[in-house]
């Protein structure tokens, strides 16, 4: 069940994105976004880099997860795909945070 936002959090997804973001590329329902979307990537190393074992079983295990803006990407669900550095990533498991962010894990795509 999504957490419910709450006012306070109204300038974070802001703050975050402009201090950790990068530019990204976002088809939601198979319809590409006008413009690119800021997003926070979280990985191993702190970026999605090609060749980097993201998504592929590894010695660290862990899953690459993105952080967007929920009124950046309208609509978001499992399935949809973003594009970082020329990668394609698709979207698993979108859910709102409650403070104006949607956290998702990514799977090469």
């Amino acid at each position: 069940m999504p957490i419910p936002p709450h006012p306070v959090f109204a300038d974070m997804p802001g703050a975050f994105l402009d201090a950790f973001g990068v530019s990204c590329e976002v088809t939601i329902s198979g319809v590409p976004l006008a413009s690119p979307v800021r997003a926070i990537v979280r990985g191993p190393s702190g970026e999605v880099i090609t060749g980097s074992g993201y998504g592929e079983p590894g010695l660290n295990g862990m899953t690459p997860r993105v952080s967007f803006a929920v009124v950046d990407v309208p609509g978001l669900k499992d399935g949809d795909r973003m594009v970082l550095g020329g990668v394609t990533w698709v979207v698993r498991e979108p859910l709102p945070d409650g403070r104006g962010m949607v956290r998702c894990e990514l799977e090469r795509g």
